[in-house]
């Protein structure tokens, strides 16, 4: 089994043809009133829940560590991963805290105002995960690294080392930048258990302190990561090594809905890496699941299947 760390949210879609800048007033008025022609529209979110149900509906065993309330919106997101035959025995349902929750005020692609709680992932630990779970894992990402306070530190070094050391794929995504991003510093002891280093060209910046996400990866190699691949929006996704240099252009898709676009490339890169597909084909295939997530509706709730994936890449002369 593929083990996930890391956050399930539950993403709040307000549609707005423009940014609302209107008066606070008190009540239901013209004033502080917009009207939209689409409706409140929850999907799945949360790099953790996004990964393990984009994995799972490929067609990997796969757990996810994670937490949610014990409320309506915990309900729903649990209720579409069991739906995936995602193993949620490691998920915390919280009696505590709310269901992680960011409400999304969308104008389009490009222009999007994000009021994120961070809820229940605020209690994800390393001891949450059976012992007999943990000793079956053949591999694990984990994401959301720096709003994940309680497997921050000790508990992802001894999640890391222990797949690492029976030889199971380790890989970490070191985003969101938010709140205390990770840094080059903090990682650094982690790297010799950590096989794929995963980040766009923002987070992977922030790491390491510069703007240049060419040097960015280079000073994650010379620190020790074997391994560093580069989310880069329209531009494609990189990989960089000592002895690797690859790039990967993006496919050609209209961009509706980028929430989840990451999330489903790490999913769709791992599950071709798990495989024994090369570099190349790897980061091919997980750029078509990204693309076929974000020019859809429904996010990662219509994520692909293997053969769609396939297929996509037959159209677009990649296989």
């Amino acid at each position: 089994m593929f083990l996930v760390a890391g956050t399930t949210t539950a993403d709040l879609f307000v549609f707005s043809p423009d940014l609302p800048s209107l008066q606070a007033d008190d009540g239901f008025r013209a004033g502080n009133l917009l009207f939209t022609d689409r409706p409140l529209t929850i999907l799945l979110g949360g790099n953790g829940g996004n990964t393990a149900y984009v994995l799972a509906g490929l067609g990997v065993p796969v757990g996810l560590v994670s937490a949610v309330g014990q409320d309506v919106l915990g309900d729903t997101l649990t209720g579409w991963l069991r739906a995936r035959q995602v193993d949620l025995t490691a998920l915390v349902r919280s009696p505590d805290h709310a269901t992680s929750s960011s409400t999304i005020i969308f104008s389009d692609p490009s222009r999007q105002v994000v009021f994120h709680h961070l809820g229940a992932s605020a209690v994800v630990h390393l001891e949450q995960i059976p012992p007999d779970m943990l000793a079956e894992a053949d591999g694990v990402l984990i994401a959301s690294l720096p709003i994940l306070p309680r497997l921050r530190g000790q508990g992802c070094a001894r999640l890391l080392e222990t797949v690492h050391r029976r030889g199971g794929l380790t890989a970490v995504d070191i985003g969101p930048a938010i709140g205390q991003p990770a840094t080059l510093a903090e990682l650094r002891p982690l790297l010799p258990h950590i096989d794929i280093l995963l980040a766009n060209e923002h987070e992977l910046g922030v790491m390491a302190g510069t703007g240049d996400w060419e040097t960015a990866a280079r000073l994650a190699v010379e620190a020790g990561a074997g391994l560093v691949v580069v989310k880069r929006g329209g531009q494609g996704v990189s990989a960089r090594g000592r002895a690797v240099r690859v790039d990967i252009p993006a496919f050609p898709v209209d961009a509706r809905l980028t929430v989840g676009a990451g999330d489903s490339f790490d999913a769709g890169f791992l599950y071709a890496r798990l495989r024994d597909r090369s570099l190349e084909e790897a980061l091919r295939f997980g750029a078509a699941v990204a693309a076929l997530v974000v020019s859809g509706e429904r996010g990662v709730l219509a994520a692909p299947t293997p053969d769609a994936v396939t297929r996509f890449l037959k159209v677009h002369k990649m296989v």
